[in-house]
C-alpha cells in the first residue's frame, strides 16, 4: 500500500512527551511502516527522529535521553533531534557524518503532535486542521485517549462518516431518537468533506437536562452532529443540542476529535478527544466521558473495523470489494476518492522528478 506522506499525521497525544511520561517522555511509534522516536526538546519544540541505530539497527528509544538527544544503549551513538550523530565513543569525528539517520518536521498544536512524513522543506504547519476546543480552556473542559485498532485506517474514517450506525452497534446512546428522522447533506469543500447531521426532535430526558445546561424540561430538542474530514482521516465532529426556538450556541455543545494515523497497511492508531461547554468543573464527568469514549471504541466500533479487516485480509481498498453502496456511504466513499486523488498525484510527481 502506498502512503500519503506530504500530509501533517496525529503522532501522539501532547501529554505522551511531558516530563514524568514513561520512558521519560520519549515515544515510539510506527506510522506508514516507519518507526518514529519522538521527545520534547528543552526549548518546547518537538523532535522526531528514525528509530534506529545505523550502527545495529537497534531502537534508539531502548537506549538513554540525554538532554536533547537519545543515546543507543547498545554502543552509545548519540543522536539529536535532528537525525545528526553528535557523538560516536571510541571512533573520530569523521564516523559521526556517516552515521546520521532521518529526522522528521514535527510540531505541536492544540494538545496534539503532529508529523509531517514527506520532505521536511514541504512541511507548513498553516495546513494543520484546527482542533481549536483543545486549546481554549476559557470556554471548554477537554478529555483525550488513544486506542489501537487492527484495521486499515481508512475503514475506521468509513465509520465515522456514516453515522446511521449509531442505533444498532451503540443501542442506549441515542435513545428516544431515529436517524430515519434526521437530515444529512454531504459536501465538498475543496479536499475537505463536510458529512452534516441535523437531528430535528431529538429526545433527552429531562432528568438530564440540568446536566447539559439546558432549560426547562422538555425533552424535545433541535441538534446536530456534523462531521469535517480531512486527509489521511482527521476528523472533527461537533456535536451540539438547543432547545427548539433557540440556535447553535445557545445550548449544550460537545465538539469531538478523530484522528486515525495508519500504523501499517492494517492496522492504525486512533487518537481521540471530547470537550464540553457544561459541567466544566466535575472532574468525574470528564473521566467517564473518556471512560465510555475509550470503551465504545474498543469494544464495539474496534471490533467491527477489525472484523472488517479480517475479512478483506490484507487488502487496504474497501471498494475493490465491490460492496453495496448505501445513501449513508456517501461521504465515506467522498473521502477515500479524494485519498486516490492525493496519493496518484503524489506518486506522479515524484516519478516525474526522479526521470
Amino acid at each position: 500500500m502506498t502512503f500519503l506522506k506530504n500530509v501533517w499525521y496525529v503522532a501522539a497525544n501532547a501529554y505522551e512527551l511531558d516530563a514524568g511520561q514513561p520512558n521519560d517522555g520519549v515515544v515510539s511509534r510506527k506510522i506508514c511502516n516507519e518507526q518514529i522516536a519522538m521527545f520534547r526538546n528543552s526549548d518546547g519544540s518537538i523532535a522526531a527522529i528514525h528509530d534506529r541505530c545505523p550502527h545495529r539497527f537497534v531502537p534508539l528509544s531502548m537506549g538513554k535521553r540525554e538532554g536533547d538527544s537519545l543515546r543507543c544503549g547498545y554502543h552509545g551513538l548519540r543522536f539529536d533531534g535532528t537525525g545528526a550523530c553528535v557523538e560516536a565513543p571510541h571512533d573520530d569525528d569523521s564516523q559521526k557524518a556517516r552515521a546520521c539517520i532521518k529526522g522528521y518536521s514535527a510540531v505541536e498544536r492544540d494538545k496534539l503532535i503532529w508529523i509531517w512524513m514527506g520532505e521536511a522543506s514541504e512541511a507548513n504547519p498553516d495546513l494543520i486542521p484546527s482542533f481549536s476546543f483543545f486549546s481554549d480552556t476559557d470556554t471548554y473542559t477537554s478529555c483525550q485517549g488513544y486506542s489501537h485498532i487492527k484495521g486499515n485506517y481508512q475503514l475506521i474514517s468509513d465509520n465515522l462518516l456514516d453515522l446511521s450506525h449509531i442505533h444498532y452497534l451503540h443501542p442506549g446512546i441515542h435513545e428516544g431518537s431515529n436517524f430515519e428522522d434526521f437530515t444529512n447533506k454531504v459536501q465538498r469543500d475543496g479536499d475537505t468533506v463536510w458529512s452534516m447531521l441535523w437531528r430535528h426532535h431529538y429526545h433527552i430526558d429531562a432528568a438530564k437536562r440540568p446536566m447539559f445546561g439546558l432549560d426547562g424540561d422538555a425533552e424535545d430538542v433541535e441538534g446536530q452532529g456534523h462531521a469535517r474530514w480531512d486527509a489521511p482521516g482527521v476528523l472533527f465532529v461537533d456535536t451540539a443540542f438547543w432547545d427548539h426556538g433557540k440556535s447553535y450556541g445557545e445550548g449544550w455543545n460537545t465538539p469531538n476529535a478523530h484522528l486515525i494515523t495508519p500504523e501499517t497497511e492494517t492496522t492504525s492508531h486512533y487518537f481521540w478527544g471530547s470537550g464540553r461547554n457544561f459541567a466544566r468543573d466535575n472532574e468525574q464527568f470528564t473521566l467517564g466521558t473518556a471512560a465510555t469514549m475509550k470503551n465504545v471504541f474498543e469494544t464495539q466500533d474496534g471490533p467491527m473495523v477489525e472484523a472488517q479487516q479480517r475479512d478483506m485480509g490484507e487488502s487496504t481498498d474497501f471498494l475493490d470489494h465491490k460492496p453495496i453502496i448505501l445513501k449513508a456511504d456517501a461521504a465515506g466513499v467522498l473521502a477515500r476518492r479524494i485519498m486516490q486523488q492525493k496519493i496518484r498525484a503524489e506518486q506522479t510527481g515524484l516519478q516525474e522528478a526522479a526521470e
